[in-house]
This record gives structure tokens, C-alpha cells and sequence, in this order.
């Protein structure tokens, strides 16, 4: 009886423990400091970007599952990259000059169909030549 405890209790947790990070399906990039917008009013800044997602950091919290289009600004063109909200994190901001704190957050994307096109531009951006 020990033994059968002992075996589920070793399934529960490999079921609930988290993936590994080498378990992420493409390998995640920082491309420096480029202009986001998931909104016509909801602008912000990529953090990573990968083949098959994008970090980003905005102040509006879009809807998780909510279909989206990432508009990402790489130099004198504009890649429209469509994405499904995996995740939104809040996050306080304080910056030493101000009394107040301000909401951003941290906005995981993962692409759905992307055309031909912006993949190729994304690999480009992701793998440069």
C-alpha cells in the first residue's frame, strides 16, 4: 500500500512540475530596443521574440486567448505579425524621480498563421545574415 501511495504521489508531481526551459520550441532572441503595438492607443517595447512568439512590455492588459496583431517596427518596416495573448503580467513601475508607480505589463504572444511574408521577415529579424 506504501509502495502505490509512494507511485502516485511521484505521478502527481511529474504531472505539475513546470517544463524545463529547453523544453520551449524556439529559441528566444533580444533584438534591441523596438516599437510595439498591439492597439491603435497600446504602445510599447519588445523584450524577445522568437519564431514562434514575442515578449512584449505595453501599459494596457489585452485579454488572454484574445486574438491579436503584433505590429512590430523594424527599421523602415513594419511587420504585421498575428498572435494569440497567452499571458499578462502586471508589473509595478517606479522610477526615482516620481511619486508614483505606474502599471505596465508583460505580454507573452505566441503566432498563429503567419503569411509567408512576415515569417521570412521574422526570421530574418530573429537569424540575421
Amino acid at each position: 500500500m506504501v509502495a502505490t501511495l509512494q507511485r502516485r504521489c511521484a505521478q502527481m508531481m511529474s504531472h505539475s512540475d513546470p517544463p524545463e526551459p529547453s523544453a520551449r520550441r524556439a529559441d528566444r532572441v533580444r533584438p534591441g530596443l523596438l516599437r510595439v503595438r498591439l492597439h491603435r492607443t497600446c504602445e510599447g517595447v519588445l523584450v524577445d521574440i522568437s519564431e514562434t512568439g514575442a515578449l512584449v512590455q505595453v501599459p494596457c492588459a489585452p485579454t488572454v486567448d484574445k486574438p491579436i496583431t503584433l505590429n512590430l517596427e523594424v527599421q523602415d518596416a513594419l511587420l504585421r505579425l498575428p498572435a494569440r495573448v497567452v499571458r499578462s503580467v502586471p508589473q509595478q513601475l517606479q522610477m526615482a524621480e516620481a511619486t508614483l508607480a505606474r502599471t505596465e505589463y508583460k505580454v507573452a504572444l505566441e503566432f498563429s498563421d503567419l503569411p509567408d511574408d512576415m515569417a521570412a521577415a521574422l526570421r530574418r529579424l530573429i537569424k540575421p545574415e
